[in-house]
């Protein structure tokens, strides 16, 4: 027998035989709706139609899912509709890709049937528990008696926990327990600090604080500890509580796990041969560092580094030797820049580094003494190697990152041409 209220399910899929078997698995329990391409499930949603979930394959003929998500996530009518990504695309760029344009989970086919009913389960569970809490803060502080009533429901699947004025924990979910590793009675009239991983800077808690303690919500990405010391991350709502006089007597944290979100937002942002940030990471942080140099008028500088002669170490040892020293390189450079420098391999044998609030003559100074130490190292096998280095400096009335990497390649092959294992500068 059929409930009289099913949950609606838009199944977006270019593949016949995908849709029908996922029509099988599901149609007993959902009110299914299909569109076969990405065209077809944005012009339906835009007539009106608001399922519960949508379920996005990520390769069509006309447009592809990503596109399709950033679409729906653009749209206030539907940015809210949890996607998750059926897909036979299993790369970590295409998982970081699903996760940056919206989706709430990523499930690679083939896929077995238990699977995806528990996965679509949770997550239409998660969001209207979700939806059903932000709702009733938005709509007025009298409802917060009744979200917390509603917390011995939700006891297992949401994590969270309420601590009195004072920021004692008095009350926390059997899932904060599970993912913590800590009992009920080791948490509870214990502080949040039980579980702060030490990545986390007090800065960071300082303006949590500051923001809970003026009666606002806090909303924010936590890195925590477990009992066993590995870690885990949790996006975080933090609100006040109070009693039925209006007086505030602590506050409650609603959390959600992206601990796998974050790691494959890591793995993508990482170089998997040197295990330093790679291009994509160095790109989003020239942009970072240009709107910071344009609102505070802080310069920064930019070292352009490229393995001298690493043809031959391929050539002649082998490619497995020329990744050895790729690393080894690596390692030099990243325990030899400053704690605030970004070091990252921009491609090939070439390395670049951003140094946020450095002048020409500093990025310099820099760049010699990395340039001993690299000289200064034998390898294994293939015995001295050496670099050569350009440097340049960000002009504030700049827009992009163009002409600083342009100023820094000319440098360096500058140093090339003037007989390599040098510093070249060109502001």
């Amino acid at each position: 027998m059929r409930e009289l209220y099913q949950q609606k399910i838009l199944i977006v899929d270019d593949e016949p035989i995908n849709i029908s078997a996922i029509a099988e698995i599901l149609g007993q329990k959902y009110a299914l709706s299909v569109a076969n391409n990405g065209e077809k499930a944005l012009r339906i949603l835009s007539e009106g139609l608001r399922p519960d979930l949508i379920l996005l394959d990520i390769l069509m003929p006309d447009i592809d899912g990503f596109e399709v998500a950033k679409q729906l996530k653009a749209n206030p009518d539907t940015a809210a509709i949890p996607i998750i990504f059926l897909t036979a695309k299993k790369d970590n760029e295409s998982i970081a890709t699903g996760f940056k344009v919206g989706a709430v989970d990523y499930l690679s086919k083939p896929f077995q049937k238990e699977e995806l009913l528990l996965r679509i389960k949770n997550t239409l569970q998660i969001f209207n528990l979700r939806n059903a809490l932000n709702n009733a803060l938005t709509e007025s502080q009298k409802y917060i008696k009744t979200i917390e009533s509603q917390m011995a429901l939700i006891d297992k699947n949401i994590i969270f926990s309420s601590t009195d004025i004072d920021g004692k924990i008095t009350e926390v979910s059997n899932a904060f327990c599970k993912i913590s590793g800590y009992r009920k009675e080791q948490l509870i009239g214990k502080m949040h600090r039980i579980v702060r991983h030490p990545d986390m800077k007090a800065s960071f808690f300082d303006k949590l604080w500051n923001t809970i303690t003026r009666n606002e919500t806090w909303h924010g990405e936590i890195k925590n500890r477990k009992k066993d010391g590995t870690f885990y991350w949790l996006e975080t709502m933090i609100y006040p509580k109070y009693d039925a006089d209006g007086n505030k007597t602590g506050y409650t944290a609603i959390s959600h796990d992206i601990t796998d979100k974050k790691r494959v937002e890591e793995l993508s942002m990482t170089d998997q041969l040197t295990q330093i940030h790679n291009r994509l990471y160095l790109t989003n942080s020239f942009v970072r560092e240009i709107k910071r140099a344009k609102r505070y008028g802080f310069i920064f500088a930019v070292i352009m580094i490229d393995i001298d002669h690493f043809k031959e170490v391929n050539d002649t040892y082998g490619h497995d030797t020329g990744d050895f020293v790729l690393s080894a390189v690596a390692k030099i450079l990243q325990s030899t820049i400053r704690e605030t420098d970004i070091l990252g391999r921009w491609g090939g044998e070439e390395f670049l580094i951003l140094l946020p609030h450095t002048d020409i003559f500093e990025a310099e100074k820099l760049a010699e003494k990395l340039r001993q130490s690299v000289e200064g190292y034998s390898f294994d096998t293939v015995g001295r190697k050496t670099c050569s280095f350009g440097v340049s400096v960000f002009n504030l009335e700049e827009d992009d990152c163009k002409e600083t990497l342009k100023r820094a390649d000319t440098a360096l092959y500058s140093a090339k041409n003037s007989g390599r294992n040098r510093v070249e500068r060109l502001e």
